[in-house]
């Protein structure tokens, strides 16, 4: 089928797709609606598989064909909003049912290639510092834009009282979600360590963070005990690791049809067009904040740390940006972004293989942000003033709430209650926010992935460094 319309002229190709999409949209008008939907992804198949276009370009198309089909009113919204679990359940479980083995074996694999555990350390504790440090940098970036530019101050009791009528329901179901999440210090601490491993990886959200620890723990073992009995098992997983990365390059064929069910649904369930504009300079000062850290902050790190080119950078992981932005998880978007870490930026498999897992988990720079940036919104809508100490507090909450989240899309809104607790601002206040949250997780889960791939090359720079540096010693 695919050699067939690869041989194709253009005009037959485009005149094919017109076709289907048009039967698309009068089956989805007709008492079989099951014919519209089958037809409108033969016409994405025929765009997909008829050109040469690379993964990019697909996922890329998809995106914006996704905002153009939802936003062109040839559909129902209803009707677009029922293809999301073409995105949300078939594509996203396809691409993450390898992801505790991928992790699994990368980690343990990674942890034992690296030979020594004063390096294991060296690696982990540059690795968190930094993930801290760019959370820290981040949310501050955030919280100076919040008060210069002050969003919030003017919202009318009118508009108010409209957002309290639309999303109150959803507002009061995340509220209760944050509660049942909320943990003290030593509670943290203690769901680092699993009980049961295969207990904590069969949950419908695995604890990555027990498994990295678990995956850790092995390593460093296969380490320390001798190599007739550590190298099959190393051999096995190096194996594993392999084979999960493969299987993540097949799945990845379903991408434009997962991205594009994705955001046509998310672009037709939005509610409250007049709702939205009200946000508009609220979002602004978000994404604006995304882009200075994302662009300026992981620059930085490139030239000042890794004496890396931006340009060389950002050129190679535009794929897994696409990828992060579609599926707001950091989690799905792991298997591709470990891939272009080792195949494209070079990273070394020991590197990336603990570092993207552990960046995946716990470095939320875009999540922290938004928090920032959210925290002085509602301070404003409710005539709150935050003092330097409660934004402190901010800062502080937010890059502590990050280590050991979920990596799945819309934990940041259920942080951010946790946080608003904790500063005096009704936490019901989320539903002010509600309606452009979607739209900016894509944003934050991108920023999000960038970090943990600028983190990678970083690592892997200190580690060829201090490789260089031991060798200079050995000949002198």
């Amino acid at each position: 089928m695919q050699s067939k319309l690869l041989t194709m002229n253009i005009f037959s190709k485009i005149l094919l797709i017109g076709v289907l999409f048009i039967i698309s949209i009068l089956g989805m008008d007709s008492a079989y609606e099951f014919i519209g939907y089958i037809f409108l992804f033969l016409s994405l198949y025929v765009l997909n598989e008829g050109f040469n276009f690379s993964l990019f370009t697909k996922i890329l198309l998809a995106l914006v064909l996704g905002i153009i089909v939802a936003s062109s009113g040839l559909f129902n919204d209803a009707d677009l909003a029922a293809i999301r679990p073409v995105g949300s359940k078939i594509f996203m479980n396809c691409l993450t049912m390898a992801l505790v083995p991928l992790v699994f074996s990368s980690i343990v694999t990674g942890v034992t290639n690296l030979g020594d555990i004063n390096k294991l350390n060296q690696i982990g504790m540059r690795t968190i510092s930094y993930y801290i440090i760019t959370t820290a940098i981040a949310i501050t970036i955030g919280l100076v834009l919040a008060n210069i530019f002050q969003p919030g101050k003017n919202l009318d009791t009118e508009t108010r009282a409209q957002f309290e009528q639309t999303f109150k329901s959803t507002a009061t179901a995340k509220v209760e979600q944050a509660q049942e999440n909320k943990k003290t210090l030593f509670d943290g601490l203690q769901a680092i360590f699993p009980q049961n491993i295969f207990a904590s990886i069969s949950k419908t959200k695995p604890d990555m963070l027990q498994l990295i620890f678990f995956a850790v723990i092995c390593g460093v073992a296969l380490l320390q005990i001798e190599s007739k009995y550590s190298e099959p098992v190393i051999r096995l997983l190096s194996g594993i690791t392999e084979m999960t990365i493969k299987i993540i390059m097949m799945v990845m064929r379903l991408a434009p049809y997962g991205v594009f069910s994705l955001i046509a649904s998310t672009v037709a369930s939005t509610q409250g067009a007049g709702l939205l504009l009200t946000l508009i300079p609220f979002s602004l000062i978000v994404i604006t904040a995304l882009l200075i850290h994302g662009l300026g902050t992981n620059t930085l790190s490139l030239i000042f740390l890794s004496k890396k080119k931006p340009m060389w950078f950002f050129s190679k992981i535009k794929a897994v940006a696409i990828m992060a932005f579609s599926t707001s998880s950091s989690g799905a978007t792991m298997p591709l972004t470990l891939e272009v870490v080792e195949d494209k930026l070079k990273v070394k498999n020991e590197v990336a293989g603990f570092v993207i897992p552990l960046g995946a988990t716990i470095n939320m720079d875009g999540t922290a942000l938004f928090q920032g940036v959210s925290a002085i919104f509602l301070a404003n809508i409710y005539g709150i003033d935050l003092t330097l100490a409660d934004q402190l507090t901010v800062v502080g909450l937010a890059v502590m709430a990050s280590i050991g989240t979920a990596a799945v899309p819309g934990v940041g809104i259920v942080i951010l209650t946790m946080i608003l607790v904790s500063i005096g601002i009704p936490a019901e206040g989320i539903l002010f926010i509600l309606p452009v949250n979607n739209l900016l997780d894509m944003c934050r889960t991108t920023t999000n992935v960038l970090g943990d791939m600028t983190c990678a090359v970083y690592i892997d720079s200190k580690i060829t460094t201090t490789v260089d540096e031991s060798l200079i010693k050995v000949k002198e």
